[in-house]
């Protein structure tokens, strides 16, 4: 069995048993499902790509995969396929420091989308990534499916009700496209043990109202529903704007809607570049301090901003960590 990334396996592990490792691991993290043999036969699945679905299929492990989307990119790495994956494209923030290592390996295609010619310069046999970058803002799906290569977008990034357990599936299928199946098992159990881990913390705690601030052009911009609402239910952090009628995932909202929903806690999404760099958190958090008609909610009069990479909330393989940290700020506990 081809182990899983060495750096990512420590990451995920702290504070969870070494049981949530082997497959003697019992309660949250039991897979009541048989794990497949190894992708030898054909594996199939079907995509909505460019607003036509399409059926997508493999017959052998893929050892030329492209990644054109970070998240992508990283769930790929956590299941140590840098050796299958022949280009990645589209970093939009620092790369998940526990896969820094894995992702150097990898060649770098583009800053943002390559051009077709230079997608198929690497005779690529599988390709992944959000949704966008196979449309004419990046390459349009026909081009790369008309060469016989196999699109994955993984319905975590597609779904508008997703959860966690979705991200667990598409982990599933990137085990069953490159017969990694143990190793996605193994990297789903430990994240369920750690989310257990955090649960049992805080289980007992009163549950926090809180509002989600991406941006603002004029009006706030911020989560509605969806997979980033979905997750923080899961520390006990519910999102006030979730029953304000919108139905979509991110929309712009009201500063009205915002102080007549009184959240205890404003969780900000950060732009800044580089690790240590958090100026776009600063400036967001004086645009919000400095509106005079927040003053009285509850979040700015007590100081309760928390500071998140987009990443961290949206489909990918840092959500369980990123969901014990955003606990601790907003119960205020350590958990070890």
């Amino acid at each position: 069995m081809k182990k899983i990334n060495k750096n990512l396996s420590k990451a995920i592990v702290i504070g969870v048993s070494a049981m949530a490792l082997t497959f003697g691991f019992t309660g949250c993290g039991e897979n009541p499902h048989p794990i497949d043999p190894p992708a030898t036969s054909e594996v199939t699945w079907t995509e909505m790509l460019d607003g036509q679905e399409v059926t997508a299929k493999v017959d052998k492990v893929p050892t030329r995969a492209i990644s054109m989307s970070q998240a992508t990119t990283e769930m790929m790495l956590a299941l140590g396929l840098e050796d299958k994956m022949v280009g990645t494209a589209m970093l939009e923030e620092e790369i998940y420091p526990p896969l820094k290592e894995s992702y150097d390996k990898v060649k770098v295609l583009s800053d943002k989308w390559p051009s077709y010619e230079t997608f198929m310069a690497e005779k690529p046999d599988f390709a992944t990534g959000w949704e966008v970058p196979f449309t004419k803002r990046g390459i349009p799906a026909e081009r790369i499916t008309s060469q016989n290569i196999p699109i994955f977008v993984p319905s975590s990034m597609q779904k508008t009700d997703a959860d966690l357990e979705t991200v667990f599936e598409d982990m599933k299928k990137y085990g069953e496209i490159f017969g990694v199946q143990e190793d996605a098992k193994i990297w789903i159990d430990a994240q369920k043990s750690m989310l257990e881990n955090v649960q049992g913390k805080i289980k007992d705690l009163p549950k926090k109202k809180i509002f989600i601030y991406d941006s603002s052009d004029g009006q706030p911009f911020t989560a509605f529903k969806g997979y980033t609402t979905n997750i923080l239910k899961l520390i006990g952090a519910e999102n006030v704007m979730e029953n304000a009628g919108v139905e979509k995932t991110w929309a712009a909202t009201s500063w009205e809607s915002i102080v007549a929903a009184d959240p205890e806690y404003i969780i900000i999404a950060d732009y800044s570049s580089g690790v240590r760099n958090d100026d776009d958190f600063q400036q967001k958090v004086a645009t919000i301090k400095g509106n005079p008609q927040l003053q009285n909610v509850t979040a700015v009069r007590e100081n309760h901003f928390v500071k998140v990479k987009l990443s961290e909330i949206t489909p990918g393989v840092r959500t369980v960590e990123s969901l014990k940290r955003l606990a601790e700020e907003i119960h205020g506990v350590k958990i070890e």
